[in-house]
C-alpha cells in the first residue's frame, strides 16, 4: 500500500562546509542539489502513484521551492513545499543537523500544514 503523504528534508546541511580547493562552487553544488532533488522526489512518484502527496522542505529553501515549483509546471499537483521557519531551532545535532529539540518543534510546525493538505486527515 502506497504512503498518502512522503515529507523529504533532505541537505540541510550540504551547504556549510565548503572549503577553499575543494571540487564543488556554491553554484555547482547548488545546481546538483536541485537535479538530484528533483530527480528523487519524481522517484518517489513514480513509486508511490499520482496519489501520493509529496512535501519537500529544507534549510536551503529556495532550491527546494524552486524544484516543486518546477515539478508543479510540469503537471504534478501533488508536490507541495512547505517553509520551515526556523526561529527557535539550536542545529545542535552532529555537523549542524537538528537536535532532538528541533525535531519537536519542526513537528509541531509541520502537522498543520500536513492537515491542511487534501488527505482527509
Amino acid at each position: 500500500m502506497a504512503p498518502q503523504v512522503v515529507v523529504v528534508n533532505l541537505g540541510s546541511n550540504d551547504f556549510s562546509d565548503l572549503t577553499p580547493g575543494e571540487a564543488w562552487t556554491p553554484d555547482s553544488l547548488a545546481a546538483a542539489y536541485r537535479t538530484a532533488y528533483d530527480e528523487f522526489l519524481r522517484k518517489l512518484r513514480t513509486r508511490n502513484g499520482a496519489g501520493t502527496v509529496l512535501v519537500g522542505f529544507d534549510r536551503n529553501a529556495e532550491h527546494v521551492r524552486q524544484v516543486v515549483e518546477a515539478l508543479n509546471d510540469a503537471g504534478d499537483s501533488g508536490v507541495h513545499y512547505w517553509y520551515l521557519d526556523q526561529s527557535g531551532l539550536d542545529f545542535l545535532g552532529c555537523d549542524g543537523h537538528t537536535s532532538a529539540h528541533d525535531d519537536r518543534v519542526i513537528a509541531d510546525r509541520l502537522a498543520p500544514f500536513l492537515r491542511s493538505l487534501p488527505t482527509g486527515w
